[in-house]
């Protein structure tokens, strides 16, 4: 009786799980929709630039707020994040294609262009539905989780953007690989405590667990979509 009632109570509390994601996303796409609506594109844009200054200046006071406060303007600065860092992913695959099959695999090249322009968006959307499942106690709005990520990522984002240079001379390459590894590290450090605000844990030592067990999970998927040539 003990283990029927234990299995209801898991199967309810996976439902209520379910359900809640669902609510989530689909809050996040209206909130995303309403936002992309009401940007303006040379305002924000430079406010995004400053906002983005001022994160290097104070990196976890700058996450914090994220996490702690309204979204509002956060989520549209998130969102220019995003885009920058599509295109650039946009215009690198573009020069690749044409590099490694000219017009001879028209095919083969609009589909690497489209999975390398979607990897940005899947990782970011990777990463928050893990966080945001897997933060029980100190519950925070999807949106949340997935402005945080991408903020957390801005140096990646601009990793991206300097590797263009590349098309210009492939000996810049050197540069920029060396450059692209610093910036991974910094991404994450700044996942870490940008993780460890959402998830609402003080002490380092009562976070880290929890912090591996998310990358962990994260690389489990990133293993499953690399088949599908998606490398996220």
């Amino acid at each position: 009786m003990e283990e029927n009632t234990e299995k209801k109570e898991e199967v309810t509390e996976k439902k209520v799980e379910t359900n809640e994601l669902k609510s989530e996303a689909s809050n996040t796409v209206n909130q995303v929709k309403e936002t992309i609506k009401k940007v303006d594109i040379k305002k924000d844009s430079m406010e995004t630039k400053g906002f983005v200054t001022e994160l290097f200046k104070d990196p976890l006071g700058k996450i914090k707020e994220i996490v702690t406060k309204d979204t509002g303007k956060f989520l549209t600065y998130s969102i220019i994040i995003l885009v920058i860092w599509c295109a650039a992913r946009l215009i690198s695959s573009c020069f690749s294609a044409a590099n490694l099959w000219g017009f001879s695999h028209i095919g083969s090249s609009i589909l690497s262009i489209i999975k390398s322009v979607l990897t940005p968006i899947l990782e970011v959307l990777v990463m928050s539905i893990i966080i945001f499942a897997m933060n029980k106690k100190n519950k925070k709005a999807l949106i949340t989780v997935i402005t945080a990520v991408i903020v957390a990522n801005v140096p990646i984002v601009i990793s991206s953007v300097v590797s263009l240079l590349t098309i210009i001379s492939t000996q810049v390459s050197y540069i920029t690989t060396a450059f692209a590894g610093f910036c991974s590290l910094i991404t994450t450090i700044l996942m870490y405590f940008a993780m460890k605000s959402i998830f609402g844990t003080e002490k380092n030592s009562d976070f880290i667990k929890t912090f591996v067990a998310v990358e962990g999970i994260y690389y489990i998927v990133y293993f499953i979509l690399s088949f599908l040539g998606i490398y996220i």
